[in-house]
């Protein structure tokens, strides 16, 4: 039975939430007033297509990939009771007061949680996961190897950890990961010995500035790509790659007159005005 449910003014605001698809968004609204008063549904594209989606053209597979695309945001968990699967609303209890809770699926606890892959985090980061919202402790993290609950896990998969204490911190650390994965992939493909451009070594502040700046591009052209706008390291590599087949780009082509030495490097491939550009020639001749 659907319930009436509440929305918090800082759910709009949620780090974890920015980091879905509007669609996506949507659907984790929905699923309010369908889950019971523990915050548990079952785990069925079919069902929630036809609760939340009936005259929609949104087939059960376009939801499952929402479905999972919360997964992977902390925002929801999915998990087992014998050979039934369910899914649960991170953060339930403090969301949503309910006076006379009534329960019709059996209860979320860790030790039922179903076996995930890497893109689904643990429950209990960020202000919807950790079941405190509006508290604006959103710990979410852009990679998907984040393991505790209230630590970023940083370094490109590595055990080193980072407690993220406010919202500054939490967007340092955000913006971090994602130049890492930036030098990873450039390091990777387009600098000697794989390429012709040099490495870069040191992510000093100017370089990490470099990808602040460029990220709302990068946004708009992780949404076109991935239908969201969560940066991953499969961007990163997908726009180098695009940048080395390019002969100037990739250091293959001399500048022009007095700028015959010049190759471009990271700060550079990093501008906006070159993401875009690359970017507009790659999906013009993908068309």
């Amino acid at each position: 039975m659907a319930r009436i449910r509440s929305i918090k003014p800082e759910f709009w605001s949620s780090e974890q939430v920015m980091e879905c698809s509007p669609m996506a968004r949507l659907l984790f609204i929905g699923l309010w007033n369908f889950c019971d008063d523990g915050g548990n549904h079952v785990a069925s594209a079919k069902t929630v297509k036809a609760e939340i989606f009936p005259g929609d053209d949104i087939s059960s597979s376009d939801v499952q990939r929402m479905l999972d695309e919360l997964s992977s945001n902390s925002l929801i968990a999915f998990y087992a009771n014998g050979d039934k699967q369910y899914l649960h609303v991170t953060g339930w209890r403090k969301h949503q007061k309910i006076d006379r809770p009534t329960y019709k699926h059996p209860p979320f606890s860790d030790d039922a949680r179903r076996g995930l892959d890497e893109a689904s985090p643990p429950e209990g980061k960020g202000e919807e996961g950790r079941g405190e919202e509006g508290n604006g402790e959103d710990l979410s993290s852009l990679r998907s190897d984040s393991s505790a609950p209230s630590a970023l896990t940083l370094g490109g998969g590595t055990d080193a950890q980072v407690q993220v204490l406010d919202p500054k911190q939490r967007k340092t650390a955000r913006i971090q990961q994602i130049a890492q994965d930036a030098q990873t992939a450039y390091n990777a493909i387009m600098a000697k010995p794989e390429g012709l451009l040099p490495a870069c070594t040191v992510l000093n502040k100017p370089r990490v500035k470099a990808v602040e700046k460029a990220l709302p591009t990068v946004r708009q052209l992780c949404v076109r790509l991935f239908g969201s706008e969560k940066v991953t390291p499969q961007f990163w590599q997908l726009y180098f790659e695009t940048a080395a087949e390019d002969d100037f780009h990739a250091g293959r082509q001399p500048g022009g007159p007095g700028h015959e030495n010049w190759k471009p490097d990271f700060e550079y491939l990093l501008r906006e005005s070159v993401i875009a550009k690359l970017a507009d020639r790659a999906l013009s001749e993908a068309a």
